[in-house]
């Protein structure tokens, strides 16, 4: 019997589909009973796929080097399956489409939980209970909330555990460089620890702009291709909810249609015809709009910038320092309308129901990227001697941007294979993020910037994690056609070519039964729990 997935959308204004998925139902067991046998002697796992995006190290960055370290150190022989970072799932959606379905895919939570409502993905949760890393006493005190966010509904409706994350989700959070305030006369103290509200905020944008003569703000487009989706334009979006939630009567609404995202797209208009955002912001790639971050050409430098916090924040005054620009950046609070920002939730590590030992390859690789160890040191930094090392050395970058002389016994890292006029930071888990600790002391905590653990902490204190959305069989049909026409309605509206009333209008004609019947399967689904 066939098993058809019929269609998913990612919410970016450049698609991507998930068509007619199909997998053998025969090897589909779904819900709560495909876990591990708490009595079946776990194997090590023979030869396995595994899916991955480029959060892990690239080939092109030593990624075949770090497969090598990883099979030394696990025992395990691994086919890696490595798309295109931009076409990544539209490469996961043709495997699953095919005789060629991975045995390990990492998945972001709107795929994620598409693929185990469908019996694509084994349930871990026995298997989880049972681990090394959940009995080692090593988890972060959060490490409870990011897996909570990972129960969700499998084939028969019962939320378990499909997946599992080693890290935090993180979130974005805004930026701002002081050598633009400076610039406009703006004294930093009213920005840096304030809690602003909106009024004075987008004051303080217009202020830049009129300095600068150009736009203040080039996002990654208007509207984030994960939930939460607004993280790249949260103080224009605020409460604001891009998709469906549960409101605070435990009834699910539509968020889109409400009168909150009206006047969230009403700010984002006002501030492309103020000049304020960069009309180009539609459909920019996250590169295009780092790059307008750093750029030398003053009339195409953008100053506030709302991206990844942590590790991302020492990045970002790397590479303004690089350029030979001023690196001071402020991260602003949480403005008073937008709350806390959203961390995401955090993308999974997936077992497909088409592996022949899940419980081995979840015991001997999912359960040991925390080992506290060698291997939780490879998934964090890479693969020594290439990535890293720890031997007595002098390392030079390229383009002399350095030499560095280290002592035995030293950890440090060594220059991207991919960019040698810098040195590595971290391979898949960002180590600010991680949810275990070592065994012993993090190899190498003491070349994590101050910058980027301060930025991670200042972020854990004013955030919270999103809310997953449980996925119902409505919804995966429809999802393709509601998020093409909430996308238009952003643009258009941005763009000044309709009014928000005419978004709107086009919305409720486009998709409203549509958006209604999905509402009612899943309350319905609240209410069968």
């Amino acid at each position: 019997m066939k098993k058809t997935v019929k269609k998913l959308t990612a919410v970016g204004l450049t698609l991507t589909s998930v068509m007619s998925l199909v997998a053998c139902g025969n090897n589909n067991n779904g819900g709560s009973n495909n876990n591990a046998s708490s009595n079946k002697e776990v194997t090590k796992p023979d030869k396995f796929t595994v899916m991955v995006d480029s959060t892990v190290v690239t080939e092109a960055n030593g990624g075949q080097a770090f497969y090598k370290y990883l099979g030394e150190l696990t025992g395990l022989e691994i086919e890696w399956v490595r798309p295109d970072h931009s076409n990544y799932y539209d490469a996961v959606s043709n495997a699953f489409n095919s005789d060629s379905i991975p045995d390990v895919v990492l998945l972001s939570s709107d795929y994620y939980a598409l693929y185990a409502a469908n019996g694509f993905l084994w349930n871990m949760t026995d298997a989880w209970n049972s681990s090394e890393t959940k009995k080692s006493g090593r988890l972060i005190d959060t490490a409870e909330n990011v897996l909570s966010a990972l129960l969700v509904n499998g084939e028969d409706g019962t939320k378990a555990m499909y997946g599992f994350s080693p890290y935090r989700g993180n979130g974005c959070c805004t930026y701002i460089k002081k050598a633009w305030l400076d610039d406009a006369g703006i004294d930093v103290s009213k920005v840096d620890g304030v809690t602003m509200d909106f009024n004075t905020y987008y004051g303080i944008l217009k202020q830049l702009a009129a300095k600068k003569g150009h736009y203040v703000i080039s996002a990654p487009d208007f509207i984030s291709t994960e939930a939460p989706y607004t993280n790249y334009l949260p103080e224009f979006y605020q409460q604001a909810s891009y998709t469906f939630y549960k409101d605070s009567s435990g009834k699910y609404v539509d968020g889109f249609s409400e009168k909150a995202m009206q006047d969230a797209l009403q700010r984002i208009q006002n501030a492309v015809k103020d000049g304020v955002i960069d009309k180009a912001t539609l459909g920019q790639k996250t590169t295009d709009a780092r790059n307008k971050f750093y750029s030398t050409d003053a009339s195409s430098e953008s100053g506030v910038f709302s991206y990844w916090a942590g590790t991302w924040a020492n990045t970002l005054m790397t590479n303004l320092k690089s350029k030979g620009l001023p690196t001071d950046l402020i991260a602003i609070n949480p403005i008073k309308e937008l709350g806390t920002y959203v961390e995401r939730i955090a993308p999974a590590w997936c077992i497909t129901t088409s592996a022949k030992n899940p419980e081995g390859i979840f015991k001997y690789f999912i359960d040991t990227m925390l080992d506290g160890g060698d291997i939780q040191t490879a998934w964090e930094y890479g693969a020594k001697g290439t990535h890293w090392n720890d031997k007595a050395e002098t390392v030079t970058l390229a383009e002399g941007k350095g030499t560095f002389e280290y002592k035995e016994g030293e950890f440090h890292f060594l220059p991207s294979p991919e960019k040698p006029s810098t040195l590595m930071s971290k391979n898949h888990i960002d180590p600010i993020l991680a949810l275990a600790k070592f065994k012993t002391a993090d190899p190498g905590e003491a070349k994590m910037t101050e910058a980027a653990k301060k930025n991670g902490e200042f972020f854990a204190k004013n955030s919270t994690v999103a809310t997953p959305l449980p996925m119902t069989e409505t919804l995966g049909e429809n999802s393709t056609d509601i998020n093409t026409t909430r996308n238009k309605v952003i643009s258009e509206v941005a763009l000044g070519n309709m009014t928000v009333e005419e978004g709107m209008k086009l919305y409720k004609d486009r998709v409203g039964t549509a958006v209604e019947a999905v509402l009612k399967s899943l309350n319905e689904t609240k209410k069968s729990k």
